[in-house]
C-alpha cells in the first residue's frame, strides 16, 4: 500500500477512468425487455404450450381498444368511428385479425336460403327500431363480446402477430386512434400494451429514480461526515460500480427488466458502505494526528480496516448470490451483476479510496472540531450501551417477543404475480385494465386445447358440456367455444321449429357442411381462432374477470378437474397462466435463496471467527429480521411477487455487515481493555457510528423506490427500509446483549 500511495496513485486513477470509458462505450447495446414470459425458462410449462398454440392458431395474444361514451355507443357517430378504426387496423402488418361490433352476424334460414347478415349495418333513427337493435345485440352471443351490458362501451379485439414487437404495434394503433378522432374516450388493453407500458415505465424509473437516489446519498453523506471529501469519494465508488455493472450487462447481452431497476439502486445503497467505514476511521484518526501526513494516516486506516471490509464484502456478495437459486433468469442475473458491482466497489474501496484520500491535506484544527462535535447519534449510542450493559436479558427477551408476535403474520402471507396489479393511480393503462375486466370479461384468456377428430359429434358434445360447466365457475368472463359456434351456425341450416335449430351437428359430415358454408360466406376467419384449417385441433377460449393469482389458480384447478379424463385434451394454457408458473418459481426461489444465503453467511462467519458458535450467533439477527419482515408483509397484505421475493437475499447480504463490523471492533477493544462492558461502550461509540452511517446510506438509497411507477418496487423500497433498520437495531442491541449474557469464547483475545 505504501508503494501504491507514493508511486502508483496516478496509474490507479488512470486505470479506473479508462475502464469507465470502455464500459460506457458498451451502453448502446443495452435493451429493455418487459416480457414476463421470459422469466420462465424456454420450453418449460406454460411457455412451451403457448408456443404450440401460436403455431396452430397464430397469435394468441389479444389487444383491445375500448371506446366509452356515457350517453351510449349505439349511435351514428360511434358507428362511423368504429368503421374507420377497424378499416385502418385491418391494414396493420402486426394485426392478424381485427373484430368489432361490425363483425357480429345474424345467421338465419329464409325461404330455404342461408343468410349471414351483419347485425349492425346502419343506425336506425326510429327509437323503437333502435331499441329492438340494442336488444338483438345484447341477446347475440357473439355481440356480447363487443358491448358492455349498459351499452356505454364497445370493444375492438385485435389478434397480435408474434412476429411484431410490442412497441411497433402499439405505436401504430395509437397513430390510428389519433387519425380517427371522436367524442368517445379510447383505452387500450391487453398484455402487449401492458408490456409496452412496463417498458416505458422502466425507462422513466431509470431516468428519475437514479438521479434521485444519488442526490439523497450525497445529502446523507454530507450530513454524516460534514466535509466534502466524505461526499466525493464514496460518490466516485458508487458511480464507477454502476457504470462497470451495466457495461458488463451489455457485454454479456443480458436485457434490462423490471427487476434490473433494482441494480443501480442497490449499488447506490451498498457500494459506498466500505468507503464510509474508511472515511469514518479517517475522521477518528485525524482528530489526534496533527503532526502526521495524510499519506501515513491513509496507510494506517487501510491496514486496520482491510480485513473487516474484505470480510463484510464477501458476506454481502455471498448473501446476494443466494439469488442464483431463483429459477427466474432476471433474478439470477441481478444476483451476478450486483455481486460483480459490489466486488468492484470492494476493490475500489481498498485501493482507489486510499489513493484519493492521499491527495487531500490534513484538516485544520477548527475543521476537526467541527467534524467531531458531539452529535445526536452519539447520545443514542451511549443510551444503547447503557441498556445493553444494565438489562441484557430484557433486551434479548424483547427481541424474541417481537419476533414471535410478528411471525403470526406468516399465515397471512400471499403470492401474487399478477402484472395488472403492478400499476398505480389513475393512469390510462390502469383505467383500460379495469374497463376490460369489468365490462368485457377480462383480457386474459386461457385456451383448452383438444386434438383428434374434433368435428366428431362426441367431441363437440363434450366441449358443449364443458362450456356449460365453465359458465358456473366464479370470475369467468366470456367463453368462446366451437360448440357454441356450431349452434349459432345451425340457425342458417334449420328453421326455428326444426329439431336441428340451435343444436350441434348430428354427424361429422354435417359439421363439415357447416364449415364449408362458413367458408363460402367469407366468414371462415371467425372460426380459425377456434378450429384449425385441417380440423385436427380445436380449443375453448375462456376469459377471466380477475387476474389475481388466487383466482387464476382456482379457475385452472376447476378446468383441470373438468377435463382431466378427456382423451383428446392436449393442454390448458394461456398468456395469463405464465404468472402462476412464475408464482411457483417465486415461492421456490424465495425458500431456496433464503436457505442458501443463511448457509453462506453461517459458513463465512464460522470461518472468519474460527467458531461454529460465531456462525450461529452472527446469523441470529438475520433469522429474527427475516421472520419479522415476512410476518409484517402478511399483516400488511403485501404479497410476495417477482420483486419482493428478492428481499431476503439482499437483506441478509447487507444486514450481516453490521454484525461483523461490531464483532470485529469489539474483539479488538476487548483485547485492549480486558473489560467486556467498557469494550461494548467503546465499540458502540466508534464502530457503531460507522454502522449507523452505513445503514442509513442503504436506507436512503432504497427509499427512492417509493416514487417508482410500479407497486412492487414501492413495496420493496418500504420493506428494505424496515428490514435494514431491523438488522441495524439487532447489531447494536441484540448482539451486544448476547455478548454480555453468554461471553462467547470466540471473542476472547487469542
Amino acid at each position: 500500500m505504501s508503494k501504491l500511495i507514493h508511486k502508483y496513485r496516478i496509474l490507479v486513477l488512470s486505470g479506473a477512468i479508462l475502464l469507465a470509458v470502455l464500459s460506457v462505450g458498451q451502453f448502446s447495446k443495452l435493451r429493455i425487455n418487459p416480457s414476463f414470459n421470459d422469466y420462465i425458462p424456454a420450453g418449460v410449462g406454460n411457455r412451451a404450450y403457448l408456443e404450440k398454440l401460436d403455431s396452430i392458431f397464430g397469435g394468441s395474444e389479444k389487444l383491445l381498444l375500448i371506446l366509452t361514451n356515457e350517453e351510449g355507443i349505439i349511435n351514428s357517430d360511434t358507428y362511423d368511428r368504429i368503421l374507420k378504426l377497424t378499416t385502418d387496423l385491418h391494414d396493420l402488418d402486426g394485426v392478424e385479425r381485427c373484430m368489432s361490433l361490425l363483425d357480429v352476424i345474424e345467421i338465419q334460414l329464409e325461404d330455404g336460403i342461408t343468410s349471414f347478415d351483419p347485425i349492425l349495418d346502419d343506425i336506425p333513427e326510429d327509437p323503437k327500431e333502435l331499441s329492438m337493435l340494442t336488444q338483438r345485440i345484447l341477446n347475440n352471443e357473439m355481440g356480447q363480446r363487443f358491448v358492455s351490458q349498459d351499452l356505454t362501451a364497445t370493444a375492438i379485439i385485435l389478434s397480435k402477430s408474434t412476429k411484431v414487437d410490442d412497441n411497433v404495434i402499439v405505436k401504430e394503433i395509437e397513430s390510428v386512434i389519433e387519425n380517427n378522432p371522436g367524442t368517445e374516450n379510447v383505452y387500450i388493453g391487453g398484455l402487449a400494451y401492458v408490456r409496452q407500458s412496463i417498458k416505458s415505465y422502466i425507462k422513466h424509473d431509470l431516468i428519475t429514480l437514479l438521479p434521485g437516489a444519488i442526490i439523497l446519498m450525497l445529502l446523507m453523506l454530507y450530513f454524516s461526515f460534514r466535509e466534502w471529501k466524505g461526499v466525493f469519494i464514496p460518490f466516485v465508488v458508487v458511480i464507477l460500480s454502476i457504470v462497470f455493472s451495466f457495461g458488463l450487462m451489455a457485454i454479456i447481452g443480458w436485457e434490462i427488466s423490471l427487476i434490473t431497476i433494482l441494480l443501480p439502486i442497490m449499488l447506490i445503497a451498498i457500494a459506498n458502505d466500505y468507503s464510509i467505514h474508511l472515511i469514518n476511521l479517517y475522521q477518528e484518526k485525524v482528530e489526534y494526528s496533527q503532526d502526521r501526513s495524510m499519506k501515513d494516516i491513509v496507510i494506517e486506516i487501510y491496514y486496520e480496516l482491510r480485513k473487516p471490509i474484505l470480510i463484510t464484502a464477501l458476506t454481502t456478495i455471498g448473501g446476494i448470490l443466494g439469488l442464483l437459486s431463483h429459477k427466474m433468469p432476471p433474478a439470477a442475473q441481478l444476483g451476478v451483476l450486483a455481486a460483480v458491482g459490489i466486488g468492484l466497489a470492494l476493490l475500489m474501496s481498498l485501493f482507489l479510496v486510499p489513493v484519493l484520500l492521499s491527495f487531500y491535506p490534513i484538516p485544520k484544527d477548527k475543521k476537526r472540531k467541527e467534524i467531531h462535535k458531539k452529535f445526536f447519534i452519539t447520545y443514542v449510542l451511549e443510551l444503547f450501551a447503557k441498556w445493553v450493559n444494565s438489562y441484557p436479558k430484557r433486551v434479548i427477551a424483547t427481541f424474541i417477543i417481537v419476533t414471535m408476535l410478528s411471525s403470526f403474520g406468516l399465515f397471512f402471507l400471499k403470492v401474487d404475480t399478477n402484472v395488472e396489479s403492478y400499476f398505480i393511480g389513475k393512469s390510462d393503462i390502469k383505467k383500460g385494465i379495469e374497463l376490460v375486466n369489468k365490462k368485457f370479461g377480462g383480457s386474459q384468456y386461457v385456451s383448452i386445447l383438444f386434438k383428434g377428430d374434433v368435428l366428431a359429434p362426441e367431441v363437440l358434445n363434450r366441449m358443449e358440456n364443458y362450456t356449460k360447466e365453465i359458465r358456473k365457475i366464479p370470475h369467468v368472463g366470456h367463453i368462446i367455444s366451437p360448440s357454441s359456434f356450431f349452434k349459432e351456425l345451425s340457425k342458417g341450416m334449420y328453421e326455428p321449429n326444426e329439431l336441428g335449430f340451435e343444436a350441434l351437428p348430428a354427424t361429422e359430415d354435417e359439421a363439415l357442411q357447416y364449415m364449408e358454408l362458413l367458408a363460402m360466406s367469407g366468414y371462415d376467419g371467425s372460426a380459425s381462432q377456434l378450429i384449425d384449417y385441417n380440423y385436427e385441433y380445436a380449443r375453448i377460449l375462456v376469459s377471466m374477470t380477475d387476474g389475481s393469482n388466487q383466482t387464476m389458480k382456482s379457475i385452472l384447478k376447476a378446468l383441470g378437474e373438468l377435463t382431466e379424463k378427456d382423451p383428446n385434451l392436449v393442454c390448458i394454457a394461456g398468456p395469463g397462466l405464465s404468472k402462476i408458473q412464475i408464482a411457483d418459481m417465486v415461492i421456490s426461489g424465495q425458500i431456496k435463496s433464503l436457505i442458501m444465503a443463511l448457509i453462506i453467511i453461517f459458513v463465512l462467519l464460522a470461518l472468519i471467527f474460527k467458531s461454529i458458535i460465531a456462525g450461529l450467533k452472527g446469523s441470529l439477527p438475520l433469522i429474527l429480521s427475516s421472520l419479522f419482515l415476512f410476518g409484517l408483509m402478511g399483516f400488511l397484505g403485501i404479497p410476495l411477487d417477482i420483486v419482493t421475493a428478492l428481499l431476503s437475499s439482499i437483506m441478509i447480504g447487507v444486514g450481516v455487515d453490521y454484525t461483523i463490523h461490531f464483532l470485529w471492533r469489539y474483539k479488538s477493544e476487548y483485547a485492549e481493555l480486558k473489560d467486556s462492558k467498557q469494550a461494548i461502550v467503546n465499540t458502540l461509540k466508534t464502530a457503531g457510528r460507522g454502522i449507523i452511517f452505513n445503514a442509513f446510506s442503504v436506507i436512503v438509497g432504497f427509499t427512492i423506490l417509493i416514487f417508482s411507477s410500479f407497486a412492487p418496487l414501492r413495496f420493496f423500497g418500504v420493506l428494505v427500509v424496515v428490514s435494514i433498520f431491523s438488522c441495524l437495531i439487532s447489531a447494536l442491541l441484540l448482539i451486544p446483549a448476547v455478548i454480555v449474557v453468554s461471553k462467547p469464547r470466540f471473542l476472547e483475545p487469542s
